[in-house]
């Protein structure tokens, strides 16, 4: 057993072991040319935009910003859909 100030602690137990460990963020995978920037790769963008949103309007303790986030979540889910639509009728 190990002795801190504070604490007496396992030594197989360190405190980055019992500490929470936050979750990664997906990475936004946007091509930075303009070359890259088709409906697939703006569909992409969009969904992983609202997935960061989603994750960030769930920490959130004022119910009144996470309604805010919630209405700009589904005008994404517009945009998104509308751009669906657009992608089928290409086809």
């Amino acid at each position: 057993m190990c002795k801190s100030p504070n604490k007496t602690y396992n030594a197989s137990s360190t405190l980055r072991e019992r500490a929470a460990q936050p979750h990664r963020a997906p990475v936004l995978s946007v091509p930075n040319s303009p070359a890259g920037a088709d409906l697939p790769t703006i569909r992409q963008a969009l969904a992983a935009t609202r997935h960061l949103l989603k994750m960030y309007r769930r920490r959130l303790h004022d119910s009144k910003i996470q309604h805010k986030l919630h209405r700009l979540d589904k005008r994404l889910l517009a945009v998104a859909s509308q751009l669906d639509r657009i992608a089928t009728a290409e086809k």
